[in-house]
């Protein structure tokens, strides 16, 4: 639940239209192409937290075989990405409020959110794991409902309501109206929706048994995925022309999900979505200020962070580290003061930035985790991603590309991003000068060590 909910937010319910924008009904094929990439993250991160299932996830694994540069980039990169991203989906839970409360001040709402969020983090674990599990049951619940009842619009099975067909699939210039190239760009602004399916590996280590729960949620959620994603934009083609879709401006009543509801006859269809709408940030933000703190926490015993950000209460939740996480909130209220529009354009930039750099990171390790592995002498992981190195090598490849065309569909990722990768090599190289660091972790040798107790424990012959 915790995978599913970083990748189902408002980038489906409400963002949806303007990926559809760039590829008309094929934009279908271009979730697809996204929701491959992001599983093939997905399962490399599986495999390697399977083994490691380390405080810190995949940049604690990514210290260990890239490196120390490697892993103070991978855990930074994505703490202050989902720190931007928690700030960000606060804001939007402050906006959708204001179509119930329209007197609310964004930057009201956007405190008001901050503090539930920070509360269901800092008290326990158990209490985030269960509020995130409810939070994703009605994303869930959500997204079926509407894939059914728009199928049974769709077939003229909802009385009163004569069928719509399929044509809007090849009306309105066909299948691929902006041919081949609008199906990549799509593929490209789609990636934006799956991020924070990393989420998944940062709870390895708080896990009871993650050798057993990360590989069978990331194999979960290949198939729950598509089935989301692909269904629901699907249906969302067959119920009105492309071009409907692609006009919406990003309001509660122009969402197309509230369009299903309205032809399915449900009453108030805006006021159910807007609920809706509601759960899915606030799940979303609380997932990733539980990604951030994580992270930090990580980097503080590492001693990449402020110290206190490395305690942890008698609970163990790392209160100072979620504290440092809602540094993202507090920015998010001052930004809704000052400047929202521009802001939410450079949160959502930065964001997407993040993802490309943590996919990048995530293979990167992936290939020297084999590698290196393999000249251990230790045996192959219980679960692997499969075609090995291709599979890296061509998502490498592709998120090159998807950066590069982010030059024409989102230019706010270039102009942030070649500064920030830089202000984070600069980071380090100021760090490593004034602090001595401790070497990363030697996880090779902790899984040796740990094989050879368990053979010892068996009453097997050790050889030292």
């Amino acid at each position: 639940m915790i995978g599913l909910s970083g990748a189902l937010g408002t980038g489906l319910f409400l963002g949806s239209g303007s990926v559809i924008a760039y590829a008309g009904p094929a934009t279908v094929i271009s979730y697809m192409l996204a929701g491959t990439l992001a599983l093939a993250v997905v399962w490399a991160l599986a495999e390697m937290v399977t083994v490691h299932p380390v405080p810190g996830g995949h940049g604690t694994v990514a210290a260990a075989y890239l490196g120390r540069f490697g892993g103070f980039v991978a855990r930074w990169n994505f703490a202050l990405t989902m720190v931007t991203a928690v700030g960000a989906e606060v804001t939007a839970t402050a906006t959708y409020l204001r179509f119930w409360f329209p007197s609310l001040p964004i930057w009201l709402g956007t405190v008001l959110c901050s503090v539930v969020i920070g509360a269901l983090n800092i008290f326990s674990v158990h209490l985030y794991g269960s509020s995130e599990y409810w939070f994703s049951m009605i994303k869930v619940v959500a997204i079926l409902a509407f894939i059914v009842l728009g199928i049974a619009v769709v077939f003229g099975a909802v009385p009163g309501v004569e069928a719509i067909g399929i044509t809007n699939l090849t009306e309105h210039g066909g299948f691929f109206p902006r041919g081949g190239v609008g199906v990549l760009a799509a593929a490209c602004m789609a990636v934006f929706a799956f991020g924070g399916i990393e989420n998944v590996s940062v709870g390895a280590a708080e896990s009871e048994h993650p050798g057993r729960d990360v590989p069978r949620a990331a194999s979960a959620m290949i198939w729950r995925l598509l089935i989301f994603y692909v269904g629901a934009v699907l249906v969302v083609l067959m119920l009105q022309p492309w071009t409907t879709t692609a006009a919406s401006n990003g309001t509660v009543e122009e969402s197309p999900f509230v369009a299903a509801l309205a032809l399915s006859g449900v009453r108030g269809a805006s006021h159910v979505m807007n609920a809706v709408l509601i759960v899915a940030a606030l799940s979303a933000a609380n997932g990733c200020l539980y990604s951030s703190s994580r992270m930090i926490h990580a980097l503080a015993v590492d001693r990449e962070a402020p110290r206190f950000a490395g305690r942890t209460a008698a609970n163990g939740s790392p209160r100072g580290a979620v504290l440092l996480a809602m540094v993202g909130m507090v920015v998010a209220a001052v930004l809704s003061l000052v400047s929202p529009g521009q802001a939410f354009m450079w949160l959502y930039g930065m964001a997407t930035l993040g993802i490309l750099v943590t996919w990048t990171i995530i293979m990167l390790t992936h290939l020297a985790f084999r590698r290196k592995r393999a000249a251990a002498g230790l045996p192959p992981a219980a679960h692997r991603l499969l075609w090995s190195p291709v599979t890296e090598i061509v998502c490498l490849v592709a998120v090159v590309a998807i950066f590069i065309a982010q030059l024409w569909l989102m230019p706010i990722v270039w102009y942030a991003g070649i500064p920030y990768i830089l202000t984070l090599s600069l980071a380090y190289c100021v760090l490593r000068r004034v602090r001595q660091l401790p070497p990363p972790r030697d996880l090779l040798t902790e899984e040796r060590a740990g094989r050879a107790e368990e053979r010892a424990g068996r009453g097997e012959y050790v050889h030292k």
